[in-house]
């Protein structure tokens, strides 16, 4: 969100342009499809974190929630369905066909089906994951571990189709694409430590605390 607010999203130069007069971010901030996502991300963590302190969750699950509930309102929805494929919130949409240009041609157009391929997986998929993992964190269902790891590995195999064709034809438009997919290994990089970590944890035989 900090992006949409002070990086002008009318060209991609280097070193950025930057808008400071706060008008992006109150054109943005006012958008209705805004208050629906990018909102309840941020009004809802200090709650959250209040929760998890009153109940004295793990550090594990705290981390985990919080993951679950930015990809839910934020990445997945707020992001990457309403931005990429509805193509609807302000600012962020732009800037998307910014970071990739093959978003300026229709949804299911033949150059951008990679992205709509894994926007659809969000949206019918991974965005119910994470508002079921919402629920089985908070309330601390003892299958919530085993979950995660479906939930990851269908996030991690999204990442890899959505970045994987462009970095093959070497796509690149401006600075901010080389940003989109720096910040999209975040998405393969949190699925694997959270793998390694539970592999670990058995190998330690400790299996019984993911009870």
């Amino acid at each position: 969100m900090a992006l949409m607010s002070v990086v002008d999203y009318h060209e991609c130069v280097w070193p950025p342009k930057l808008e400071l007069t706060g008008m992006q971010a109150v054109q943005f901030m006012k958008a209705p499809v805004w208050l629906c996502t990018g909102f309840p991300t941020l009004a809802l963590v200090p709650l959250l974190a209040g929760a998890c302190s009153k109940y004295g969750f793990s550090l594990k699950d705290r981390t985990s929630l919080m993951w679950w509930h930015v990809n839910l309102f934020w990445f997945h929805t707020g992001c990457d369905v309403f931005s990429g494929y509805y193509q609807v919130m302000p600012v962020l949409t732009e800037l998307y066909t910014r970071m990739s240009p093959t978003h300026s041609y229709p949804r299911w157009h033949p150059n951008r089906v990679h992205f709509d391929c894994a926007y659809a997986l969000e949206l019918f998929v991974e965005a119910p994951f994470a508002a079921w993992m919402m629920y089985l964190f908070l309330t601390q269902d003892h299958r919530r571990y085993l979950v995660e790891l479906v939930a990851l590995a269908i996030q991690f195999a999204g990442t890899v189709v959505y970045y994987i064709p462009g970095i093959m034809r070497l796509e690149h438009a401006c600075w901010l694409s080389w940003a989109d997919k720096a910040c999209g290994s975040v998405w393969m990089i949190f699925p694997a430590y959270v793998f390694w970590r539970t592999l670990t944890s058995y190998r330690n035989g400790d299996s019984k605390k993911h009870s």
